[in-house]
């Protein structure tokens, strides 16, 4: 009996524990789906608000970029205006030279009474607005008082613009506008700061003119030999800045080679065309006027020179005081015919050594003449009524830099002329130049 109750109260036990368990277990689910409800709804507001903030950024982005374009750009601009100015500043080359010191003549020279002199100052800017074409132009500031003209060159060079000439033997430039005609070698340094001495040849052939100028070289590497060079000019010939005021036509030629590797060779030959009344621009020992009464003349000049460098070094040719070899030997001779009614001829030449000691010091020579032929007679180097001038040079230089230079010489002057005594034009000159 105990047995059947103890079974009956077990299965009623058990059946009370399921309904038990049920019961909570329904009571759990209720309370998980109330919690998964909310969390449901809780995640949906993060959504929506993630979304919102999605915008809010999208847009925040869109700003951001608007505003890194617009500085971009300004700074594109920016940096555009100083490339440009970098640009125009490349383009520009700006070179001058100057000279300063003290000259002393004698009573019939420039300086008779000794005086503190800027004789020579030269500023120039070359600006190259493509790789073909430079503008050239030269201010004349000469002892810090206006000249005329003032600007001394003025002109448009121009090369490499043939392509067809770029693989060929052949070279071409071209120059047009006032500027020196390459007639003959002491031009390119017939002043005070490139010459070796203060003070230049008696004869000082020298040609500034408007006019049209092709040059080049042939090369002949074929032969073994250096290029050959060439220069060929059309000028207006009468002297003065502007309008030709002449028929005719100035015309220069001029040859240069080195045949071997010390040894410098050229010649050169100038008409100057029909002048009528005018002068000639063609200066030679500062002879530019026409013979004596007449009115319808030209004037034609040739000229050979040699440079000999003795253990020659690596600088250019020109301005000799700033090379580099040993020693150079340079010499010059050349004839002037000025056609008229009655005809004045002439000669003129030049032999000058320098000597470089050292790096810092050397000392040059130079004897000049220039003479007229028969009894003519004409104003040479600012004497009057003479047919005959010749100089003898001497001086040297200490190289204070490498483009600072300080000289000293004496010039020895001897004039003659008909039923004339000689003038007392001997000059001494101290001088710092510089070129920059």
């Amino acid at each position: 009996m105990w047995n059947r109750f103890f079974k009956l109260a077990a299965l009623a036990l058990f059946l009370f524990n399921i309904t038990v368990v049920n019961v909570f277990a329904e009571g759990s689910k209720e309370e998980e789906l109330t919690v998964l409800k909310s969390q449901v709804q809780e995640l949906l507001k993060r959504i929506e608000k993630l979304e919102v903030e999605q915008v809010v950024s999208k847009e925040e982005s869109k700003k951001a970029k608007e505003e890194v374009t617009k500085l971009k750009e300004t700074s594109q601009a920016a940096q555009a205006g100083r490339v440009d100015l970098d640009k125009i500043t490349s383009k520009l080359k700006i070179k001058g030279r100057a000279a300063f010191g003290f000259f002393d003549s004698g009573k019939a020279g420039s300086y008779p009474a000794g005086s503190f002199e800027m004789p020579d100052a030269k500023l120039q800017f070359a600006f190259q607005p493509d790789e073909i074409n430079t503008v050239v132009t030269r201010f004349n500031l000469n002892n810090a008082t206006s000249q005329s003209p003032l600007l001394d060159y003025f002109f448009l060079s121009s090369k490499d613009f043939i392509p067809a000439l770029k693989d060929s033997p052949f070279s071409l430039s071209t120059r047009l506008g006032r500027f020196k005609l390459g007639f003959g070698e002491e031009t390119w340094s017939d002043n005070i700061v490139e010459s070796v001495l203060p003070s230049k040849s008696a004869g000082g052939v020298s040609v500034i003119d408007e006019g049209l100028e092709f040059a080049g070289k042939i090369k002949l590497e074929k032969f073994n030999l250096k290029p050959l060079g060439w220069v060929f000019s059309v000028s207006d010939g009468n002297s003065g800045v502007g309008s030709d005021s002449t028929a005719g036509k100035a015309v220069m030629t001029k040859l240069y080679h080195s045949p071997i590797e010390p040894l410098y060779l050229s010649t050169s030959y100038y008409n100057s065309g029909r002048l009528d009344s005018s002068s000639s621009e063609m200066s030679i020992a500062g002879l530019i006027t026409p013979p004596s009464g007449e009115s319808d003349w030209d004037r034609s000049v040739w000229e050979v020179d040699a440079r000999y460098d003795f253990r020659k070094g690596k600088k250019p040719l020109d301005p000799p005081v700033y090379s580099d070899s040993k020693a150079i030997l340079r010499l010059s001779y050349g004839q002037f015919k000025d056609e008229a009614n009655k005809t004045r001829s002439g000669d003129f030449g030049f032999v000058e050594g320098t000597y470089n000691w050292t790096k810092k010091f050397y000392t040059a020579s130079r004897y000049s003449l220039v003479n007229i032929n028969g009894d003519g007679t004409a104003t040479l180097n600012s004497i009057t009524a003479v047919n005959g001038y010749a100089r003898f040079s001497l001086g040297g230089g200490y190289r204070w830099t490498d483009n600072t230079i300080l000289k000293l010489s004496y010039d020895w002057n001897k004039n003659s002329g008909p039923g004339r005594d000689d003038a007392d034009d001997n000059l001494t000159s101290a001088a710092l130049v510089t070129q920059f």
